[in-house]
């Protein structure tokens, strides 16, 4: 999947309102072109500069927001994407862009790359909350000595200032339920489905920016366009980074929500004393009769044991366990990935076969769809 990407382009005129500000020192004035807009749903914003001088126009956004109004999933498909975020400047701000040019573009070339965010789905394993899966790895991090950020719960940010690269995981429900009055899905079996996802999934996000892309092996030093980026590529993209991570740590496998509400109201507080592992006996001042009264209850109402072992303990060093083992990502459901009100999509060969035609090219090499080359990747990442 693709959520934010950045682009720039070369050689493009445009007119766009004018922006001016005078440095902190006060000693010139600066201008530039600035034509952000939001989609026509109002949920998704695309940011767009153009400079003069260098007749350059930059790019930035979710093309999953803009055009979905959500980004919960979005399409892997970069090609796709860049042309339809440049398609959207091109037809709000009336950029004259050559026939022959954008086909050019619809081959996924001559547009850099200048940021990629490749987000994946992680499945939440047995007896964990998504929130003690975010706190988990967090805390893996600060005994790391990894720069990090953490929104208790929610989200954290791993090198989140670094103009390389960096990892950010979060809850994609809760942000969903912060936004919910503004999100607009489709009353359907298959949105219900979307937001089952979200709520089951931990959401973790590699963010790659153009100084990564410029120095990173698998490119060589050239200009990264959309055609670099086959789902491959992005797949070994994320495995290299989250290999950066070398985290250590575990994480308490304790009832699930539903299962602890099952418990009575009274014997709650007894039941959530033990699953953290405490002693028992103490807890019941260290009667004996009274703790083997509770126990002998609890465990005929509830199916648990106080006098037993608490919920064992999950190890994750993060990296190669349970967690952020490359089994462990969610593959994109086949019914999200095909429904038009969920997912935008673009058939790239009908775009390449419309230029021709309006070129009047009905035969020969130029017509010919050459597909992306398939790079071959050591694993697979599924959902892209």
């Amino acid at each position: 999947m693709l959520d934010t990407v950045g682009l720039a382009v070369n050689d493009i005129s445009a007119s766009l309102p004018t922006r001016s500000w005078t440095e902190v020192d006060g000693s010139r004035e600066r201008r530039r072109d600035y034509g952000d807009f939001e989609s026509d749903a109002g949920q998704g914003k695309l940011k767009v500069k153009h400079i003069k001088k260098t007749r350059q126009l930059l790019v930035e956004g979710s093309c999953a927001r803009f055009y979905q109004g959500h980004n919960i999933v979005g399409s892997g498909d970069m090609i796709a994407t860049a042309f339809s975020m440049l398609r959207a400047v091109k037809d709000k701000h009336g950029i004259e862009i050559p026939l022959q040019r954008a086909k050019v573009f619809a081959r996924g070339e001559d547009i850099a790359v200048t940021r990629v965010d490749v987000p994946v789905m992680l499945r939440v394993p047995e007896g964990l909350s998504v929130g003690g899966v975010i706190n988990g790895l967090a805390c893996a991090a600060i005994r790391c000595g990894i720069n990090m950020s953490l929104f208790h719960n929610e989200s954290f940010y791993f090198d989140q200032n670094s103009q390389t690269s960096a990892l950010k995981g979060y809850d994609k429900d809760a942000e969903i339920e912060t936004h919910r009055k503004e999100l607009e899905l489709p009353t359907t079996e298959t949105a219900n489905m979307l937001r089952a996802l979200a709520k089951s999934t931990v959401r973790l996000e590699a963010v790659f920016r153009k100084k990564h892309l410029d120095n990173c092996s698998l490119f060589g030093g050239k200009v990264v366009v959309p055609r670099d980026l086959q789902p491959s590529v992005l797949a070994k993209m994320f495995l290299d980074l989250i290999e950066t991570y070398d985290l250590r740590g575990s994480l308490s496998a304790r009832l699930r929500q539903d299962d602890f509400l099952r418990v009575p109201y009274r014997d709650r507080g007894t039941v959530a004393y033990w699953q953290t592992g405490g002693e028992m006996l103490a807890y019941f001042d260290h009667k004996e009769r009274t703790f083997k009264r509770h126990r002998q209850r609890i465990k005929e109402r509830c199916s648990i044991d106080i006098g037993g072992p608490p919920p064992g303990q999950i190890d994750v060093p993060v990296q190669i366990g349970d967690i952020l083992a490359p089994g462990n990502f969610v593959p994109l459901p086949e019914a999200i990935r095909y429904d038009h009100q969920l997912m935008h999509s673009l058939d790239m060969r009908d775009e390449w076969f419309g230029l021709c035609d309006r070129l009047k090219i009905h035969n020969g090499i130029g017509r010919a769809y050459i597909e992306p080359a398939v790079v071959p990747a050591p694993l697979y990442i599924p959902g892209d």
